[in-house]
């Protein structure tokens, strides 16, 4: 776990990018899974509604679901919570708040 918390904090300080993802998982498409799924579910789906990524060759997987918006950045921002399944299916929580910069939803 605390592998992962640091490297949550790390994105919480860099933001979202897929050589972040890679470095949070080791593997390149795990990684792309996961940017792809975070950056559609921030810009596509309504509060509440979950959105699923599964790697095949790692067993992991995850959800990415924005809760509602944020008005404590220059936005439009919102918040969000993000599951990640090991392959054992033991689960990571963490919640934050991502900011849209351009075309890129970035984690504050």
């Amino acid at each position: 776990m605390g592998k992962l918390v640091l490297i949550i904090l790390s994105l919480s300080l860099i933001g979202c990018s897929n050589s972040t993802y890679h470095a949070m998982t080791g593997n390149k498409v795990q990684a792309d899974l996961i940017e792809r799924t975070f950056q559609h579910a921030m810009e596509f789906n309504a509060d509440g509604v979950m959105s699923h990524w599964h790697d095949k060759n790692t067993g992991k997987s995850g959800t990415i679901m924005p809760k509602y918006a944020s008005y404590k950045f220059k936005g439009p921002c919102r918040h969000f919570d993000i599951t990640y399944y090991r392959a054992d299916y033991s689960a990571q929580y963490h919640s934050g708040v991502a900011c849209r910069r351009g075309q890129v939803w970035q984690i504050h």
